[in-house]
């Protein structure tokens, strides 16, 4: 009887362990959908704290700079046209990057 107990405990754990992994991705899929299928586009988000940061978003062909803290959201400018630069990373390596610092700290 032991044995079996130890059995079904253990699969009863593996199941509900694989459940709560599903639900959670069946969740945040689902969330982000909606996100993506609305009008609005979160363009970047710079955290100023730990419960503050302000949050660039466009909203047709207008951006909207917006500040949220545990106090409120507030509109901080609207913006009609913005210029947005793509920042992508380089493909530098290393022994350029060491020179670029080298010669940066011995001026």
């Amino acid at each position: 009887m032991t044995n079996y107990y130890i059995i079904v405990v253990l699969f009863a754990s593996i199941f509900i362990i694989v459940l709560a992994f599903f639900t959670t991705r069946l969740v945040s899929g689902g969330f982000n959908q909606r996100i993506l299928s609305r009008n609005i586009k979160f363009i970047e988000r710079l955290p100023l704290g730990l419960d503050k940061s302000l949050i660039l978003v466009q909203l047709d062909k207008h951006f909207y700079l917006i500040y949220i803290s545990k106090n409120g959201v507030k509109l901080i400018d609207k913006i009609d046209s913005l210029e947005i630069k793509d920042i992508s990373e380089r493909n530098i390596s290393f022994s350029e990057m060491l020179s670029k610092f080298r010669n940066f700290k011995n001026k």
